[in-house]
């Protein structure tokens, strides 16, 4: 088993146009996406006038509108659930490994001088998904 979490191949494809990803930030001034984005105020007013801008310019603001951070949310709660399954997965396998190591360890002669004993379990005691800390708001 393996576990892959969102990658870098996770990046939009379409992006929206340059004035609505303005719009969605508040139509910050030119002087302020230009400091954000490190390039002088004249490229953005340029950029503005013409009404596009470089895809990496757009993609960098993109993350900071409500359909980036929505975007970045929702991979985020993939990834949290893809990890508990994960976990809930290895924890049956290792169930199933120590039952076979019990069943095994059952077969073998007890030592001498051990008195006949059991073998010790090799149980672990795994928290419960309820004993998790409950979700922020």
């Amino acid at each position: 088993m393996s576990l892959t979490f969102s990658s870098i191949n996770t990046i939009p494809r379409n992006l929206p146009v340059w004035h609505l990803i303005l719009g969605d930030l508040g139509d910050p001034p030119a002087d302020r996406i230009a400091k954000v984005l490190g390039v002088g105020a004249r490229t953005v007013y340029r950029w503005n006038r013409a009404g596009n801008a470089p895809r990496s310019a757009c993609l960098a603001l993109f993350w900071l509108t409500r359909w980036g951070r929505s975007q970045v949310h929702c991979q985020a709660q993939s990834d949290a659930v893809l990890a508990v399954q994960y976990s809930v997965a290895l924890k049956a396998e290792l169930a199933r490994v120590q039952l076979r190591l019990d069943s095994v360890l059952a077969m073998l002669p007890p030592p001498p001088g051990a008195g006949g004993e059991p073998p010790v379990s090799h149980e672990v005691a795994w928290p419960q998904l309820t004993d998790l800390p409950a979700e922020r708001s």
